[in-house]
């Protein structure tokens, strides 16, 4: 019985191929080991991009941007230094990718927008977990850190900072508002003008407490914050 043209077609292919002689049955495991080792290799990259991001964290809240090389990170991460510009363009789109993530809150700060909470007190709840991370950790607020050395070579940074401390801005901001209108907060200052005032002078405690390795900066700006200025 003469073959179908196309079935001749398939038998010439499944006989040139190594390990598929046997039909249908190789093709679909060929097709599985393919997908299995595509799997691996994704898996490969993503686990040395993250080694990669991990690294720069540490070393950029260490000893800062300027002071860290893509050498010094890609050794502290373990992974060959041609490796990460198979993952990031430049030692600036790697501090721009981690400042977006650390900015989105070193603690939880859905308290500032949960409309259960009086306005006041999301307020305190927030700086005081602040409070409590940053005794915690000595080596200060990666984005105060990277505001002090931004400069015109670093665009990418810059506009990611400015996105951090819009974000920030805009959930404090919007605690304050609630507060105006509960008549907890003071109303003759515009709410964003004060939650940037309370950021601004937030970063300089965080900054003073760094220097001291004491937190006393941190607690005296929520004396001053709650009993004088947000009130």
């Amino acid at each position: 019985m003469p073959l179908h043209k196309g079935s001749l077609h398939r038998d010439i292919f499944l006989r040139s191929e190594p390990g598929l002689s046997s039909g249908r049955r190789d093709v679909s495991v060929s097709h599985r080991s393919i997908r299995a080792k595509g799997r691996r290799n994704f898996l490969a990259r993503h686990s040395l991009r993250e080694a990669i991001q991990e690294a720069g964290t540490k070393l950029f809240t260490e000893r800062g941007f300027n002071a860290s090389s893509v050498k010094d990170i890609t050794e502290a991460a373990g992974v060959p230094k041609g490796s990460f510009y198979n993952h990031f363009k430049s030692k600036e789109g790697l501090a721009a990718e981690i400042v977006t993530a650390y900015g989105k809150g070193t603690t939880d700060r859905s308290i500032l927008t949960d409309p259960d909470i009086p306005a006041l007190t999301r307020l305190k709840k927030h700086f005081a977990a602040l409070n409590e991370y940053f005794t915690r950790c000595n080596e200060g607020c990666l984005v105060g850190k990277f505001m002090a050395e931004v400069s015109d070579d670093t665009p990418q940074l810059r506009e990611n900072l400015l996105g951090v401390l819009r974000l920030w801005g805009e959930q404090i901001s919007s605690a304050i508002s609630d507060g105006q209108k509960q008549g907890s907060i003071r109303k003759d200052l515009k709410a964003d003008e004060l939650a940037a005032f309370l950021i601004d002078a937030y970063e300089g405690a965080i900054s003073r407490t760094r220097v001291e390795r004491n937190p006393r900066a941190l607690k005296s700006f929520s004396k001053v914050v709650f009993s004088s200025i947000v009130v």
